[in-house]
C-alpha cells in the first residue's frame, strides 16, 4: 500500500495524498454509511448485477474533474490501480445522486471551485492544468490545519470527496485485495496478534487470560493455545 506523504518535504510533482492517509482521514461512520455491507452499497451492487445504470448525476466536465481528484487521493501504485481503475467513480456518482438537494449542490459547487481557482491562477480549467498546477490547488484545501479560513467550505467539501473516494475504493474488489484482508477465511495456524501490535495498543493476552480464564479462541482450530503469549 502506498505510504502517505507528510505535509512537508514534497516537490510540486508529489501531490498524491496516499492510501494510508485516505484511510486515516475516513471516519468509521463514513465507511459504515457507504462501505461494504451498507444499504447504499447493497443497492448499488444489486442494480449493477441487474445491468442497470445506477445514476447519471455528474455532467461530463464534473466527471473529468472528479476522476483527477479521486486518483490524486488514491493513485495507482506498484500493488494495484487507483480509484478510477477500481470503478470508484460510478459508486460515487450513485451515492451523490442518492443524496439530498443540499448535498448535491455542495458537490456541484465544490467541483466548480477547482475550475474557478485554476482559471484564476493559470487561465485554464483544472483538468487542463499540469500535475504541479493541479497539486498546488489541491494543497490549498487538502490540509485543514493550514488552510485559509475563507476556504473552509472548500476544505469541508474536499474532506467529503476524500472520504467517499476511500469508501468507494476500499469497497471494491481491487481495494479489498489491496488491503490484503482475507475476510472470513479459516486460518488453523493463527496464534494471535503480533507482539508489536499488542505493545502498541497497550494490551496483552496475559491480561485477557487472567480475566476470562484463558478460554479465548486463539490457537489452532479455534482452541485456546497451550501456553499464553504476552
Amino acid at each position: 500500500m502506498k505510504k502517505a506523504r507528510g505535509a512537508g518535504g514534497r516537490t510540486s510533482g508529489e501531490r498524491e495524498l496516499g492510501r494510508r492517509e485516505a484511510i486515516a482521514s475516513m471516519g468509521a461512520g463514513v465507511f459504515g454509511a457507504y462501505g461494504v455491507g451498507s444499504s447504499t452499497w447493497e443497492r448499488f451492487t444489486r442494480l449493477a448485477r441487474q445491468g442497470q445504470q445506477a445514476a447519471h448525476f455528474f455532467n461530463d466536465a464534473e466527471l473529468a474533474t472528479l476522476r483527477i481528484l479521486a486518483d490524486m487521493v488514491i493513485p495507482r501504485d506498484a500493488k494495484s490501480g487507483g480509484a478510477t481503475d477500481a470503478g470508484a467513480i460510478d459508486y460515487m456518482d450513485f451515492v451523490v445522486s442518492d443524496s439530498g438537494d443540499r448535498t448535491k449542490q455542495q458537490w456541484h459547487d465544490g467541483l466548480r471551485w477547482f475550475d474557478e481557482e485554476a482559471t484564476r491562477r493559470v487561465a485554464k480549467p483544472f483538468v487542463q492544468g499540469t500535475e504541479a498546477e493541479r497539486g498546488q490547488i489541491v494543497d490549498l484545501v487538502a490540509w485543514p490545519a493550514r488552510a485559509a479560513a475563507e476556504l473552509r467550505p472548500q476544505v469541508d467539501f474536499f474532506n467529503s470527496l476524500r472520504d467517499l473516494t476511500a469508501s468507494a475504493f476500499f469497497s471494491s474488489r481491487m481495494g479489498v485485495e489491496d488491503l490484503g484482508y482475507p475476510g472470513g477465511v479459516f486460518n488453523p495456524d493463527w496464534r494471535g496478534a503480533p507482539e508489536a501490535a499488542l505493545r502498541e495498543l497497550g494490551v496483552s493476552y496475559a491480561e485477557w487470560d487472567a480475566k476470562y480464564g484463558g478460554r479465548g479462541n486463539r490457537g489452532t482450530g479455534g482452541r485456546a493455545p497451550t501456553r499464553h503469549r504476552p
